[in-house]
């Protein structure tokens, strides 16, 4: 069984790569999904690309943004081992360090040392923030029926879910036991 090999972090480039090689005159439609995750402010232009090409994808370690490109497949294929890991959306913020929407309150102190423009733009980018985790959260639930509140409650969390998890929350649709099943 021929599969492309998605083990790179989520980057624009290295979505780019695999989407072009989904183009590509008999590419195999299987995508192997083991990825830390990564970015994904670029999945509205490039996952429906992805998706369009009709893929199966088959869960290694899936974790963070990674779990986006999972659920691109149109049949969505777990071993037992596969994982997938959530949290909410982080950015890391000046001498604040790293943050999620949860604790965005926390910074505000912050925020509040800042002044003029440089709190417009702290404020815009907070935003933005927000917007993504709730088109994240959005999608994740459109994909696999999950409700919006228990996807919430995962990311917040930090739940790591077993390949049998994944099944019963609609993430993946079938558990396979060897290669034949690919």
């Amino acid at each position: 069984m021929r599969m492309i090999m998605f083990n790179k972090e989520l980057r624009r480039s290295s979505v780019e790569r695999l989407l072009a090689t989904l183009r590509q005159a008999n590419a195999p439609r299987n995508v192997f999904v083991s990825s830390p995750g990564g970015s994904f402010d670029f999945f509205s232009t490039l996952g429906p690309a992805i998706e369009r090409q009709g893929i199966v994808t088959l869960a290694g370690d899936v974790r963070s943004a990674a779990v986006l490109l999972f659920l691109l497949g149109h049949v969505r294929k777990v071993i037992p081992e596969s994982t997938f890991f959530f949290h909410e959306v982080r950015a890391l913020v000046g001498p604040v360090g790293e943050i999620t929407i949860s604790n965005l309150e926390e910074v505000e102190e912050y925020e509040n040392q800042m002044s003029g423009n440089e709190r417009e733009s702290y404020q815009e980018w907070r935003r933005s923030m927000k917007a993504a985790q709730s088109w994240f959260i959005h999608y994740v639930s459109r994909q696999s029926g999950i409700s919006i509140p228990t996807f919430l409650s995962l990311m917040r969390s930090e739940a790591t879910l077993s390949a049998r998890e994944a099944l019963r929350y609609g993430i993946a649709h079938r558990l396979i036991h060897s290669d034949s099943e690919i």
